[in-house]
């Protein structure tokens, strides 16, 4: 009889704890999922300026530091551009980068090594998949043009409000019923 009387007290206090450990859980992986994506506070205008005056400008938490170090070592073929910069102002980008790179498993390459591009990490994919067809739209182009979905993405910021074309197709891919 004492046994029968125990049992309840005890899984109800297991249920308890496993909620709370699920909402835990839940609630850093959001905050981590909101912090994704977004140039910090900390970034010089060294980035903006050496970085960003060419192509949006990535957070760097979106790859990881090997794929940033070889794509700070290979400036000189920088996407086919001489984009070589002053040895300080490389110092002080490649510490920004060492700082915040990402070291999520997701921000390594779909495929086997480490990837130089965003557009080939398994993060990018996961998170365009339903949306590959939108590359093909000729207001988008290519995947890199990221300004085309992303309304904030020349400041370095993803998440948010997305662009009228983005919006339009999301809707007809995903109708409401």
């Amino acid at each position: 009889m004492n046994n029968f009387k125990t049992v309840p007290k005890r899984s109800r206090a297991i249920r308890v704890g496993r909620a709370l450990m699920t909402l835990l859980l839940g609630m850093t992986c959001v905050a981590h999922a909101e912090q994704r994506g977004l140039v910090p506070a900390d970034m010089p205008e060294s980035y903006r300026t050496e970085c960003g005056s060419c192509h949006v400008m990535l957070p760097p938490d979106l790859l990881q530091m090997g794929p940033w170090g070889r794509i700070m070592n290979q400036l000189e073929s920088h996407y086919g551009v001489d984009a070589r910069i002053e040895p300080n102002t490389r110092e002080e980008i490649e510490s920004f980068l060492a700082r915040h790179a990402g070291r999520a498993p997701s921000l390594v390459a779909k495929r086997s090594g480490d990837p130089l591009r965003l557009t080939e990490t398994l993060y990018f994919h996961r998170r365009h998949g339903k949306v590959r067809p939108l590359f093909q739209n000729p207001q988008v182009a290519s995947k890199v043009n990221c300004t085309a979905c992303h309304v904030q993405a020349d400041p370095g910021h993803f998440y948010g409000e997305l662009t009228t074309l983005s919006r339009e197709f999301l809707q007809k891919s995903n109708p409401v019923r």
